[in-house]
């Protein structure tokens, strides 16, 4: 994906406490041995493992709160180690990573590493810094966690056919479409849209039979920045792979499909016929949901969690419905959209993972060491261990209510929780959350969270995206070339090129690289 992806939190990692503090290092072997601790039935009597971790740090004061020496506590005990954390403020990190890579005799045994894979470290796993963990997270005995990862996730983080890293993972059907429900209901849409079709009424209605009902011309169907995202998952609705397409073991990237060319003629169209408004793509991304929150446009396409702030601000604003002004406005979450009736809904799926953690060979120098690391990140995903994480310990960070669910002490600040900076431990596989312990939620965040569970098994992944991570030729002319088509697509909806236009840009990608690029993913495909 093309986007600045700022969304480091999801799912889990409500609240703002799934943020990890501070700069420096910290021995966890410190808490008080009087700690209340739960212990896992599972644990060896061994000896505890000794295990050295770099990461980031958000707030500055990770694990060193009132009640930290017992999150600490509670963590040993539960996955028999002894941790020391290596706090690198979050600000220099990137920096602090790149340093440390390239002091290959002075690593940390669990490394992490944030955002997608970099050339950095994909330069490391070729001069073997990091343990191969193919293998091992195939043991579902040993690792009956990790083993659940999602493989086509682990593809984007191999590297000369060995999967280097632990990914941490985060939602893959977070994309999709949602409207403002009172509009529909007062324009005489009774049924979510399923279609190409439908979504063009909808949009049509929303912008010329008056969904707000105030006898004025003053709105849009469809909610659009420059930020061209909404346009990456619309393409989807009509066949159109996520940024590349695989036929036949042949890997191809989608402008030079035909799907790719209905899709944008369509968005064409609803751009000329006045359903989006003219200036988007001079409109600032920071404002983006500010149209649907202000009556201006009525259909959202983006994540999820985007759908569901928009539709808390019509709560905590009391922004009424324009059909029934006893309540207030709501959205409906839809998520993927079929071409027709014929064919099978999509959506786009992001890359499944944010961030990632591997193993060094410095650091953990023995298969043994290994195998201790592993044990401790698949024993951080145990529903325990998550919700030490999330919530802390109960009495200190939270109670829990009549519903047997999390309420959040307000009066401390995130910064200030007991757990603050262990939730930088825990890969989320296979559970974005705890089955057996959750936030207390409004309507908004449960239909998020369905629609989370629903989108995935009609998003679609990007099959080349392991190829890119070990294309030379990606690193250095990628940004370059993705701008190029994403420029020509901008020019295109907007009327500002034709197909002769479109042509052309496609060509200046061809020599900027882009031919190079398709014989070398294809290479690395062919060569497993």
């Amino acid at each position: 994906m093309k986007k600045a992806i700022s969304m480091l939190m999801a799912g889990t990692m409500a609240a703002g406490l799934l943020a990890g503090c501070s700069g420096s290092s910290t021995p966890a072997s410190s808490a008080s041995s009087a700690a209340t601790t739960d212990t896992a039935s599972s644990t060896a009597a061994a000896a505890p493992a000794k295990i050295s971790f770099m990461l980031p740090s958000y707030y500055g004061t990770d694990l060193a709160n009132n009640g930290s020496d017992q999150v600490i506590q509670k963590c040993q005990e539960y996955t028999n180690t002894e941790l020391e954390f290596r706090w690198e403020a979050n600000d220099t990190y990137k920096d602090k990573l790149g340093l440390t890579l390239m002091d290959k005799d002075n690593m940390p045994m669990i490394l992490t590493c944030p955002g997608l894979l970099t050339a950095n470290v994909i330069d490391a796993a070729k001069k073997g810094a990091f343990w191969d963990l193919t293998d091992y997270l195939k043991d579902a005995e040993s690792y009956p966690n990790l083993a659940q990862a999602n493989e086509n996730v682990l593809k984007s983080l191999t590297v000369d056919g060995q999967v280097i890293a632990v990914y941490r993972a985060r939602a893959i059907g977070r994309y999709g479409f949602s409207y403002r429900t009172d509009w529909a209901e007062n324009v005489g849409i009774t049924e979510a849209p399923k279609t190409i079709e439908d979504v063009y009424n909808m949009l049509y209605k929303f912008t010329y039979e008056d969904p707000d009902g105030n006898g004025q011309d003053d709105t849009y169907g469809l909610e659009m920045t420059k930020y061209t995202g909404p346009w990456d998952i619309m393409q989807t609705w009509f066949g159109v792979g996520n940024l590349w397409v695989e036929e036949d073991g042949k890997y191809t990237p989608v402008h030079q499909t035909a799907e790719y060319k209905e899709a944008l003629e369509w968005m064409h169209k609803i751009y000329t016929d006045g359903l989006v408004r003219p200036d988007w793509a001079t409109v600032d991304t920071s404002t983006w949901s500010d149209g649907c929150k202000k009556g201006e446009s009525g259909v959202f396409i983006d994540v999820m969690d985007s759908a569901k702030r928009i539709w808390n601000y019509y709560t905590d604003n009391d922004v009424k419905s324009v059909t029934d002004p006893t309540t207030t406005a709501t959205m409906t979450m839809v998520g993927p959209i079929a071409k027709d009736a014929t064919s099978e809904a999509r959506t786009l799926a992001t890359t499944g993972y944010n961030g990632f953690y591997v193993i060094t060979k410095s650091g953990a120098k023995t298969e043994e060491d290994l195998k201790n690391c592993l044990h401790f990140l698949d024993k951080m995903c145990d529903p325990k261990m998550m919700e030490l994480a999330d919530f802390g310990i109960e009495g200190i960070d939270y109670t829990l209510n009549e519903n047997g669910n999390v309420v959040l002490d307000p009066n401390l600040e995130v910064s200030q929780h007991a757990n603050i900076g262990l939730n930088q431990t825990v890969a989320y596989i296979p559970n974005l959350a705890s089955p057996d312990l959750a936030l207390e939620k409004r309507e908004s965040d449960l239909k998020q969270d369905e629609m989370y569970a629903y989108n995935e098994q009609y998003a679609v992944m990007n099959p080349a995206a392991g190829y890119l991570a070990n294309s030379s030729v990606y690193a250095e002319v990628g940004t370059d070339i993705d701008q190029i088509l994403d420029d020509a697509r901008t020019q295109y909806i907007c009327g500002q090129i034709d197909d002769a236009g479109l042509e052309s840009a496609f060509q200046q990608w061809n020599d900027r690289g882009g031919t190079q690029l398709i014989e070398e993913v294809n290479q690395l495909a062919s060569a497993g």
